[in-house]
């Protein structure tokens, strides 16, 4: 079986970690090249990684040996990374979300479809080991028909400044909770119809960004009825804090806790934990720390899919369904009235 040669463009926090994951432990890929407007940084991960560096993706796209391309650029960045990928006929992995507008986000989306082009979002939850077992719980029955989704993600200390920007990256609902917004819809198999959301600055200096939140919450409707809370922050100082629960008309099923990543199963019979394997590496941010797992399998997922011509677990499509709900949420927080979708 040959391999697939992957070049990743940025190469901050994320794409660094992909370009180490494709270069070091994912099964039938190369790491071909790597692309960021800062020169010393792309020749040193070269170096490093024993790959080809370049600062402007046209040039990087006239390589032969590349099949599929990471765009891992900041969020407002995406446009430019991801036509020229697209146009170039190459397999596509991008960072969520697809863009920081819905324009943007329809544009794009439509592109990936009229050109056919395999295209997977980084949502990285889908693969991690414990979600996929709870999902796999849920869809087995284990808790009877879902009812509510609640969510709690909590940083210990803010993104980078542009991530805060909801001009730039779209502040927390769209730069971090969009991924429980994703994986409400995975676990409840549904759409959300309306979103409340409320906003709130307290703690952390925002340091002049307008609309600045350090606080936020969204309460979900879906079609079907069920109801949601997905609650984020950015000041939890005591750790990388991901909690999910799914509660049903049996029993709930509760993924992680502070510095657990089992998954508990509670119904009238019995309450299961079921620990899951997970090794740490130190030297990374915490939310790397938590889903590294879960990193490297979507990275050897979307290879497998490139190498087999599969479609991806997640695609554009669910990425810009996510981007509404996240939008919805902007603009409910912003007026403080529900948002119908």
């Amino acid at each position: 079986m040959r391999d697939v040669g992957v070049a990743v463009v940025g190469l901050g926090r994320l794409g660094s970690m992909h370009a180490h994951h494709l270069a070091r432990r994912t099964p039938h890929a190369k790491l071909v090249a790597v692309c960021d407007v800062a020169e010393d940084l792309a020749r040193e991960t070269a170096r490093e990684l024993g790959c080809a560096y370049y600062t402007g993706i046209d040039a990087m796209l006239e390589n032969r040996g590349i099949d599929a391309v990471c765009v891992v650029t900041p969020t407002s960045q995406h446009v430019a990374p991801v036509t020229a990928v697209v146009r170039a006929g190459k397999a596509l992995f991008c960072e969520k979300p697809l863009a920081a507008t819905l324009e943007d986000n329809l544009h794009l989306a439509r592109l990936i479809e009229q050109a056919g082009i395999l295209c997977q979002v980084g949502f990285m939850r889908r693969f991690d080991p414990p979600y996929v077992e709870a999902e796999q719980m849920i869809r087995g029955g284990a808790i009877g028909q879902p009812v509510f989704y609640n969510g709690f993600a909590r940083d210990p200390f803010p993104p980078p400044p542009w991530a805060c920007d909801p001009s730039r990256g779209g502040g927390l609902f769209i730069d971090f909770l969009l991924h429980d917004f994703d994986c409400a819809r995975f676990l409840l198999k549904d759409e959300v119809s309306r979103v409340y959301a409320d906003e709130t600055n307290l703690v952390v200096d925002g340091q002049g960004i307008n609309r600045f939140a350090d606080n936020v919450t969204a309460n979900l409707r879906f079609e079907g009825g069920a109801l949601g809370n997905c609650q984020c922050s950015m000041h939890a100082k005591y750790g990388h804090d991901i909690r999910t629960e799914v509660y049903g008309a049996d029993g709930a099923i509760m993924i992680g806790g502070l510095n657990r990543l089992e998954v508990t199963l509670c119904t009238l019979e019995r309450g299961i934990c079921k620990p899951a394997t997970f090794s740490p590496v130190g030297g990374l941010a915490p939310f790397a720390v938590r889903f590294q797992e879960a990193y490297a399998l979507e990275i050897a997922a979307f290879v497998e899919c490139v190498l087999d011509g599969t479609p991806p677990k997640v695609n554009a499509g669910d990425a810009l369904k996510a981007f509404r709900v996240a939008m919805a949420a902007v603009e409910s927080a912003g007026a403080r009235q529900p948002v119908n979708l």
